[in-house]
């Protein structure tokens, strides 16, 4: 089996991602981009992490409902 590339206009894949349903969407991105890591997690996860929890406690990051 021979694999093929084709070019798509960025607007048109924008297009289609925003009309997409949220659960749908949600989805693609974690696979698309999300590593399964089951490992415990280390000191400096664990402070990045308590770092990014302070930071919506804050108000400091974006919605989702935002960013469409």
């Amino acid at each position: 089996m021979s694999t093929r590339t084709i070019s798509f206009p960025q607007d048109a894949i924008v297009g289609i991602l925003k009309a997409l349903p949220e659960n749908v969407l949600r989805d693609i991105f974690w696979r698309a981009f999300a590593d399964v890591d089951d490992s415990p997690l280390s000191e400096a996860e664990r402070s990045a992490l308590a770092a990014a929890d302070a930071e919506f406690e804050r108000g400091e990051t974006v919605r989702w409902e935002d960013l469409r």
